[in-house]
């Protein structure tokens, strides 16, 4: 249906700009705390903002970059993203939150997401049942570097591999995240596997690297108290990811 209709009302509806206002390289975060450092460091820059707000302006006064400040829930990434292929958009970083399921992590490591169980609903309505959610391996052989090298400077750890999407808070039980943990999925949230369907069906290539900002099966869940020592990696970590995805925008973007 949305095909049908002429991509500048598309995506001034949207996003409140025309498709040109819109990089070809895109960093979306699910709230703007994440991205702030990212955002300060733009020159001219472009407010958006109708259903999805953020800027648009340049990095280093020479990359045209998009940052996506309020993309919430698999839902949101889901519509989010496929609008953006109206405004021409090739690349698509994402960095969140993530609850960390692994032996051996801790509050403020990262990590990067390879493939990711669909438990969403959203990305159901663009890929058949058994499809697999996968990250772009160019992108992510690309951003890759920069992550490992941030997390050395920082002393935290990168982990890679396989993370799970769930449309609902109130379902992650133990019982349930357990069951997860024993299956080797390293982390869960809720928004990857929407970002990685719809963009593949769009013709848009990503990757998402996340900082883990709990351990619900160590009593450090979202509903438990940090130590001012973990509020305070996590915080730090939240702009060492920021400062590693910079590096990674920088070596793609036009």
């Amino acid at each position: 249906m949305f095909a049908e209709y002429e991509p500048t009302r598309l995506i001034k509806r949207v996003f409140g700009v025309t498709p040109d206002q819109i990089a070809s390289t895109v960093l979306i975060a699910p709230a703007k705390s994440y991205v702030a450092e990212f955002i300060e460091r733009l020159q001219k820059p472009l407010p958006l903002g109708t259903w999805f707000t953020g800027v648009s302006g340049f990095l280093e006064d020479e990359k045209f970059i998009t940052v996506l400040d309020n993309v919430r829930y698999a839902p949101g990434m889901a519509d989010c993203v496929y609008f953006l292929q109206f405004a021409g958009v090739r690349n698509i970083f994402y960095t969140g939150a993530i609850g960390g399921l692994a032996q051996g992590m801790e509050i403020g490591d990262f990590i990067l997401a390879q493939d990711c169980e669909r438990g969403d609903g959203a990305s159901g309505y663009f890929a058949s049942l058994f499809e697999k959610a996968y990250v772009c391996t160019e992108l992510a052989e690309k951003t890759r570097p920069y992550l490992q090298t941030v997390a050395e400077e920082e002393g935290i750890q990168l982990f890679e591999g396989r993370i799970f999407t769930t449309d609902s808070l109130a379902a992650q039980t133990i019982d349930f995240l357990s069951a997860l943990s024993k299956k080797r999925f390293l982390g869960i949230e809720m928004e990857t596997s929407a970002l990685y369907t719809v963009a593949k069906h769009s013709g848009m290539d990503a990757v998402a690297a996340h900082v883990i900002s709990d351990l619900p099966l160590k009593g450090k869940s979202l509903f438990d108290n940090l130590t001012k020592t973990e509020k305070e990696r996590r915080t730090s970590a939240q702009s060492a990811i920021v400062r590693a995805l910079t590096q990674a925008i920088k070596a793609v973007a036009e």
